[in-house]
């Protein structure tokens, strides 16, 4: 995938959620999905773009792991990207989500932490789930054909 095709992928979604491997992507310029997950970022702190994104709670914990480990300057990186970011929405999770996530779980046999990411992105109500794990669609588009399933790998 190209962001020519990322962004046609898109399409006129407003919402789209991202998960804990786009985050740390976006981070990474080791990442084949770096460029990507940049441009998807770009796009959701331009005031002039519609896109607005949502990641969960338990994204922000995984991405704050690394960092907290190397005692380094990404901690701040990392914090000041989860506490600011414009038009970037970090979503809790609740009951709601943890039945959501149960759900998920039950049906496509996903990881907890999976099925909790994705059942936050159903109840957040967003229009496209952008992720870098490949077995996120092939499970879940059956399961979810209302939502665009987004793989940045090639």
């Amino acid at each position: 995938m190209d962001i020519r095709q990322l962004d046609a992928a898109l399409g006129t979604a407003r919402r789209a959620f991202f998960d804990s491997s786009t985050c740390i992507a976006n981070f990474s310029t080791t990442e084949i999905a770096h460029p990507l997950a940049r441009h998807l970022f770009d796009r959701v702190a331009d005031d002039a773009d519609p896109l607005i994104g949502y990641i969960s709670i338990i994204s922000a914990a995984e991405m704050l792991v690394r960092p907290i480990q190397a005692a380094d300057h990404r901690l701040t990186l990392v914090h000041d990207f989860l506490r600011g970011f414009p038009n970037l929405h970090l979503l809790n999770a609740d009951f709601e989500v943890a039945l959501q996530a149960a759900n998920v779980r039950a049906a496509a046999r996903m990881a907890m932490a999976d099925a909790l990411l994705i059942g936050t992105a159903i109840l957040a109500g967003c229009e496209v789930i952008v992720t870098n794990d490949e077995r996120w669609a092939r499970r879940l588009t059956p399961l979810f054909p209302q939502f665009r399933w987004i793989y940045l790998g090639r």
